[in-house]
């Protein structure tokens, strides 16, 4: 049985960081597909806010060349990849970021992150998307 997990704060790059029962908080990375233990609770992780840890999560640097190429967020929206970083093309770059809404983001990132689960690495895929909605 797998342990809840409480979400407690969502990034502009659609990642998740989630409490557990237990306390511990995660990172759900939702470009790669992963999720990673980052504290021993929730007031750790606040505190590792204000580190260099934070620019690893939410790197700003990006955040602020997005912005500054015009692709701004509404409100329920993200940032989510043309082709995800768990794919050789999938690059950390502006050009491979779009805004769209933080359901979309899910539903896309989710769908794939499913079909790939058993596949191990380097193995050719052919991936078919379905709208969710």
């Amino acid at each position: 049985m797998r342990e809840p997990y409480t979400p407690l704060l969502f990034s502009t790059l659609g990642d998740v960081f989630l409490e557990s029962e237990g306390g511990a908080v995660y990172w759900l990375n939702t470009g790669v597909g992963s999720l990673s233990r980052v504290a021993d609770s929730a007031q750790q992780f606040r505190s590792l806010l204000g580190t260099d840890r934070a620019n690893d999560w939410f790197l700003p640097s990006l955040i602020q060349e997005l912005r500054q190429a015009g692709k701004h967020l509404r409100a329920g929206a993200c940032y989510s990849f043309v082709i995800l970083p768990i794919f050789a093309e999938g690059k950390y770059e502006v050009s491979n970021l779009n805004p769209i809404s933080a359901r979309e983001h899910f539903n896309l990132t989710g769908n794939i992150h499913r079909q790939l689960h058993s596949a191990p690495d380097g193995t050719r895929v052919r991936l078919h998307v379905q709208d969710e909605t």
